[in-house]
């Protein structure tokens, strides 16, 4: 990845310096989905996390009868796939690009490494998504109280 303004006034990203943003430039991924396309699908093993760039993707949940609803729909700067950093079990949901979008992935493995040769880097980048994971939490609870 070339251009770190796309990882610039990111939540997940707060409070990084210049140089831990190029650390997670020069391991991230970059890919583009076109509408409709699948970023991946509930029930796959993962191996990522994912921030949008560019574009829209719809966060969908299949239901027991098979149809699909869609949960939320994420735009720049939203991520997602967080939970398979936390814990090593199949995705949640899929995620489907909503009109051309595109991506950058960082992977279990770069993460791991970080966590090797910038403990600072990993440290913030774990406090940031506990932040963002405890406030959709506290959102999720309120929706399901408003029901």
């Amino acid at each position: 990845m070339k251009d770190l303004n796309v990882l610039l006034n990111n939540q997940l990203l707060f409070g990084l310096n210049e140089t831990q943003l190029q650390i997670l430039a020069d391991v991230a991924e970059e890919k583009v989905f076109t509408a409709g396309e699948t970023i991946f699908r509930e029930g796959e093993l993962g191996d990522s996390l994912v921030i949008i760039v560019s574009g829209k993707a719809d966060l969908i949940k299949k239901k027991k009868d098979g149809s699909e609803v869609i949960l939320a729909t994420c735009s720049k700067g939203a991520f997602f796939g967080e939970m398979t950093l936390i814990n090593i079990e199949p995705r949640s949901a899929t995620i489907r690009a909503a009109e051309d979008t595109e991506v950058i992935f960082l992977k279990n493995t770069a993460l791991g490494d970080i966590f090797q040769t910038d403990r600072e880097l990993f440290i913030v980048l774990l406090i940031n998504m506990t932040r963002i994971l405890s406030k959709r939490l506290r959102q999720a609870n309120n929706r399901l109280m408003e029901t």
